[in-house]
């Protein structure tokens, strides 16, 4: 059996924004019609401090990453 993979994403002005694992990816539209797609790694904030993995804070930083991350 294949471990579960956790797999978010979240409109973006014009696009949507895709979180999984190890990266981010953002696909946008563009007003001459092409879809410019940016993939990034992905480095948490809970990799460096795993306290905030803890079921009261993960949902407070998981939203503030979410926004960081779809600027």
């Amino acid at each position: 059996m294949k471990p579960k993979q956790s797999i978010g994403g979240q409109a973006v002005i014009e696009g949507v924004m895709m979180r999984g694992p190890g990266y981010v990816a953002t696909a946008v539209r563009e007003p001459s019609g092409n879809i410019t797609i940016k993939k990034d790694p992905l480095v948490s904030i809970t990799d460096r401090f795993p306290i905030l993995k803890k079921p009261m804070l993960r949902g407070v930083v998981a939203l503030f990453e979410a926004l960081v991350l779809g600027d």
